[in-house]
């Protein structure tokens, strides 16, 4: 079997699996897929199917090569320019890290056609790309109604939903379109 039919093979046996999202953005409010989530299972299916895969930085380009175990000469190659994970409160290297580890997870999203969460498309125009500060302020605003009648149910409810659906420590933490509706309801009171 050639390297395509062998990729397609596995990307239809690995959609059959019960993929579970493990990672999540608390600030924007979604779950995605960590490395974690599917590495196990691409090894399986790699090793079934006579694959290998290959992570790759080189000159300001990370890569993930497939290789075909049975005719090393086939291949597919994956390949994305290498950007900055500029991660806050890191030191370089481990900035560098998660450069490598976001790369990585996007090749092979990429290359097992897994689909995930699009982020910023889903985002455009709801206000969850607002600025960390417009959230505050949000929360702040809620906080300054959290006295009136009624108020109070309002916000342990809020807080029980952010823990059961985005696994939220706090309501604070919620995106700023759900802060949004909870401060119409309390302002409605």
């Amino acid at each position: 079997m050639n390297i395509y039919k062998k990729l397609q093979t596995a990307r239809v046996e690995l959609q059959k699996t019960a993929l579970k999202k493990s990672g999540v953005n608390k600030f924007a409010g979604f779950r995605y897929f960590e490395l974690g989530d599917f590495i196990p299972a691409v090894n399986v299916l790699f090793e079934k199917h006579g694959m290998l895969a290959a992570f790759n930085i080189h000159k300001e380009v990370a890569s993930l090569t497939i290789v075909n175990t049975e005719k090393p000469d086939e291949v597919i190659v994956f390949s994305s320019p290498f950007a900055d994970a500029n991660i806050k409160g890191t030191t370089p290297v481990q900035s560098l890290g998660g450069a490598h580890t976001y790369l990585k997870r996007y090749l092979y999203l990429n290359a097992l056609e897994i689909v995930d969460n699009d982020v910023l498309d889903a985002s455009v125009g709801t206000g969850k790309l607002e600025t960390a500060s417009n959230t505050t302020k949000l929360v702040e605003s809620i906080k300054a109604l959290a006295d009136k009648p009624g108020a109070k149910e309002v916000i342990d409810n809020v807080s029980a939903q952010a823990k059961e659906k985005f696994g939220l420590a706090s309501w604070e933490g919620l995106p700023a379109i759900s802060l949004r509706k909870v401060l119409r309801k309390l302002e409605a009171l």
